[in-house]
C-alpha cells in the first residue's frame, strides 16, 4: 500500500480541484442579525422652556427697537410745522433754514441751540423758539431796526441800538449820528463799533432834554476818550458845552455831577465851555 501524502503540509501542495468553485453574491448584501446597523434616524428640532423664554424676549425686544425707529422717524412726531413771527426784511424761508428744524425727531431736536443759530443771523438782535406739540414750533424773531448812523469822514453807515452796522436798510434823516474823530480803517456791514459809546449816546438824546434842559447837538467818539456829547445853550444865545463822559460806567453820578455844575454855572453867572467827567470826583472843567 503506497505511503499516504498529506495534502498542503511542504514539501507538497495539494491538488488543484477538478473544478472552480463559483461564488454567487446574494442580492441582500445588508449585514443581518446582530451585525445589522439602523441608521439614525434626523435630528429633531426642540426647544427647551429656557430657550422659548429667550427667544420670546428677543422677538419683544426687537418689536421694541422697530417701534422706535418707526416713531423716531415718523411723520406723526417730526417738527415739519414751524411758524416765523416778526420777519420783514428776512424772509421766513432764511429763518427756517437758519433754525434747521423741519424734519427733525421731536424727541431729540434742539430748540436752544436752533435759536442760537437765528439769533447769529446779522439782521436778527433776538430770537426764541417756542415747541407746539409734536410737530409744530414757533419761532419769533426781533429784527435789527437803525437806531443811527456812524460817521467815519464823509462816508455815514447806519447802525442799531448795539452798535451793529447794517446793511440794506437806512437811518431817518433826523436820526442821531456818531462822528468818529480819529478813524482807523473802514468798517463793513456786520462790523459791531463801540456798544457802550452807542448806548449811552441812545441814553443822553432821549433823556438829556429832561434832565438839563438843553439838547444834544452833537456826538464826537474818539477811541483814547470815548464818546463826547455837545449840549445846547440854556437859550438861544447860549454857547454849546463839550462834556466828555468817556463810556456809560456810572452813568447816574455822571449826569448828577453834571446836573449839580451846571446848574452852579448859571447861578454864578459863569462861562463854561468843556467838562470832562470820565474821572469819578476829579472833576475838570473850563
Amino acid at each position: 500500500m503506497p505511503s499516504a501524502r498529506t495534502p498542503g503540509r511542504w514539501p507538497y501542495r495539494a491538488a488543484k480541484p477538478a473544478r472552480a468553485r463559483r461564488v454567487v453574491r446574494a442580492q441582500d448584501t445588508a449585514p443581518r442579525g446582530v451585525q445589522r446597523r439602523d441608521p439614525a434616524p434626523p435630528p429633531s428640532f426642540r426647544l427647551t422652556p429656557r430657550q422659548a423664554r429667550f427667544a420670546l424676549l428677543g422677538l419683544m425686544v426687537a418689536g421694541i427697537c422697530s417701534a422706535a425707529v418707526w416713531a423716531y422717524r415718523s411723520p406723526y412726531l417730526t417738527v415739519h410745522e414751524v411758524n416765523v413771527v416778526g420777519a420783514s426784511q428776512l424772509s421766513t424761508d432764511e429763518v427756517r433754514a437758519a433754525a434747521g428744524i423741519d424734519g427733525a425727531s421731536a424727541f431729540t431736536v434742539d430748540l436752544e441751540a436752533a435759536r442760537a443759530r437765528v439769533a447769529a443771523l446779522p439782521k436778527v438782535r433776538s430770537a426764541t423758539i417756542e415747541k407746539h406739540g409734536w410737530t409744530g414750533a414757533t419761532i419769533t424773531i426781533e429784527e435789527r431796526v437803525a437806531w443811527g448812523s456812524w460817521q467815519i469822514g464823509d462816508a455815514r453807515v447806519p447802525i442799531d441800538a448795539d452798535g451793529y452796522v447794517l446793511d440794506g436798510v437806512a437811518a431817518a434823516e433826523d436820526a442821531p449820528v456818531i462822528v468818529e474823530a480819529e478813524p482807523e480803517g473802514a468798517i463793513n456791514a456786520g462790523d459791531r463799533m463801540d456798544p457802550g459809546a452807542v448806548q449811552l449816546a441812545a441814553r443822553l438824546v432821549d433823556e438829556s432834554r429832561t434832565a438839563f434842559g438843553r439838547d444834544v447837538l452833537a456826538l464826537i467818539y474818539r477811541r483814547t476818550a470815548g464818546l463826547t456829547v455837545v449840549l445846547s445853550g440854556e437859550d438861544v444865545d447860549g454857547k454849546p458845552v463839550w462834556v466828555t463822559f468817556g463810556d456809560s460806567r456810572d452813568y447816574e453820578f455822571k449826569v448828577a455831577t453834571l446836573y449839580v455844575l451846571l446848574e452852579r454855572v448859571r447861578e454864578d453867572d459863569l462861562a463854561l465851555s468843556a467838562i470832562d467827567l470820565r474821572f469819578g470826583d476829579r472833576l475838570s472843567f473850563n
